[in-house]
């Protein structure tokens, strides 16, 4: 199977931004990009909320209209209330692999984000986005049975066979 490629957008105030040289420039209305991005070919957006990771829930409504378009995984705090919505919409749910995931019921939509040093295994999560991947870490979340997930940055750190167990790679693009 060929690696997925996951673009990534920031949302804020229901707007849709990228980052370039550090700064959230303005796309537009997420709506329309996650039509331009099926159009092009993408299947699953990365979206780091920066409501969401305030605990704001102010974007929750435009989830429900972006997933009859692309599959989508949202970065956001571990407000149950927040999480809750987002599972309910099929939204995938990225999460710290501390987070109290135990009273979930959607585990297969639920990605750990990995920091750099985490020597656990993020039980009962599905996927895990590793964020400062290398061969080892891919190699042992891999040998763990989760689908790995790195960022562009990190595509060169990782060699021969162990490309071959990545699941996605989020680009800026």
């Amino acid at each position: 199977m060929d690696t997925l490629k996951i673009p990534l957008i920031y949302l804020r105030d229901k707007q849709a931004f990228r980052k370039e040289d550090g700064m959230l420039r303005l796309i537009g209305k997420p709506l329309d990009y996650a039509k331009d991005l099926k159009k092009r070919g993408f299947m699953l957006i990365h979206i780091v909320d920066t409501d969401a990771l305030s605990g704001m829930p102010n974007n929750l409504d435009v989830y429900s209209n972006l997933t009859y378009i692309i599959n989508v995984e949202v970065e956001c705090a571990p407000e149950q209330k927040i999480v809750t919505k987002l599972l309910t919409l099929k939204c995938r749910v990225v999460l710290p692999p501390s987070a109290d995931i135990a009273a979930m019921k959607e585990k297969k939509l639920l990605v750990a984000k990995i920091p750099s040093g985490y020597n656990g295994d993020a039980e009962g999560f599905h996927d895990v986005l590793l964020e400062d991947a290398d061969d080892e870490s891919v190699r042992r979340f891999a040998t763990f049975g989760k689908r790995v997930i790195i960022y562009e940055k990190d595509e060169l750190k990782v060699k021969g066979k162990m490309k071959e167990k990545i699941f996605g790679i989020i680009t800026s693009s």
